[in-house]
């Protein structure tokens, strides 16, 4: 029986960084919305972020979480070596988080 704890470890990790980026983002684009309709927000955002939690940022989570199990034990499936597999994974997900969050950081980067 194969451990797979590290891989499980990278994509629950890489899965919270999307999530979390997603909600700053989605979170600041209400507000940036609010403002626009008149009512000003900005100094309630990080209570916004932390009521509205469960909308945006625990679905992108679960989506990466599974997407990213999914698609590892597909290569799995595929390769003969574990350890293949784990770096065909690594070298997916890594780069697809930072790139995600280079992209969505100016958008909440004024609420930080």
């Amino acid at each position: 029986m194969h451990r797979h704890y590290g891989v499980i470890i990278k994509c629950f990790l890489s899965a919270l960084i999307l999530g979390i980026v997603t909600q700053l983002a989605f979170t600041a684009g209400l507000v940036r919305w609010a403002a626009a309709q008149g009512n000003d927000f900005s100094a309630n955002y990080w209570m916004i972020v932390k009521d509205t939690w469960h909308n945006d940022g625990l679905t992108t989570f679960l989506i990466c979480m599974a997407s990213s199990l999914i698609i590892y034990l597909i290569i799995r499936k595929f390769t003969a070596q574990q350890e293949t597999a784990e770096k065909i994974i690594t070298w997916l997900i890594i780069p697809i988080t930072l790139i995600y969050s280079v992209i969505m950081y100016p958008n909440f980067s004024d609420y930080l």
